[in-house]
């Protein structure tokens, strides 16, 4: 009799056992949560893809307008050049041949465009130099009429203090780094941000290129 009790108990148990195998879970509410669940992940990627669009133009509109001020000077032997232009001179250079980009904002103080020149490639120092009027190479300056009387220096033909001098670029990316001397190829020199200083040198060997005057002058054009 007690065998026949637990045949029937372990058969029962194997039917419950089955039962539960085979069951199916099913979700309440048919197809409205997934349905909900993609509508949402829809909207939230529309949302991201809106926003990045949104400041990618406001960004373009923030770089298109904005403009970078750089001090400028001149140094022979052991003094700066006087007198740079407040502006642009129609007598030392054909405005109409300058490109739109940069301008003379006063002396010894150039404004550009960091999107313009950057998409013309002439975000250099080649631009300054068109503004000023003056023809260099790597070995010689020509003024215009309007600056320092027209003079050209060669590194061929003057001396500084009786010795040999040479022509050369320094730049400082603001007015407290250190300098970086360029002797060569000096119109390729590239303008990289606001607030330079750049002096163009001609210098006897050893002696030190001051910061341009002008830089003194940025602090007030930088934070408007």
């Amino acid at each position: 009799m007690a065998a026949s009790s637990s045949a029937r108990k372990i058969a029962r148990l194997a039917a419950a056992s089955k039962n539960r195998k085979g069951r199916t879970v099913r979700v309440r509410g048919g197809s409205l949560f997934p349905t909900s669940i993609f509508v949402v992940f829809v909207l939230g990627i529309g949302l991201i893809a809106y926003a990045r669009q949104s400041q990618a133009r406001v960004s373009a509109l923030d770089t298109a307008t904005q403009s970078y001020v750089t001090a400028f000077g001149i140094y022979k032997c052991d003094a700066f050049i006087e007198n740079l232009p407040e502006k642009s001179d129609a007598a030392a250079v054909d405005i109409s041949t300058l490109k739109p980009g940069a301008l003379i904002e006063s002396s010894g103080v150039v404004r550009w465009e960091p999107q313009t020149l950057s998409g013309e490639r002439r975000a250099k120092l080649s631009t300054i130099f068109e503004l000023y009027g003056l023809t260099v190479t790597d070995n010689s300056i020509q003024f215009p009429p309007n600056l320092n009387n027209g003079e050209k220096i060669t590194e061929a033909d003057t001396k500084c203090a009786g010795q040999d001098a040479s022509l050369q670029v320094a730049v400082w990316d603001s007015k407290v780094s250190s300098s970086k001397v360029s002797i060569a190829d000096l119109g390729n020199v590239r303008l990289t941000g606001n607030g330079m200083g750049i002096t163009l040198a001609f210098v006897a060997k050893g002696v030190e290129v001051p910061q341009p005057v002008s830089i003194a002058d940025l602090d007030p054009l930088i934070t408007g």
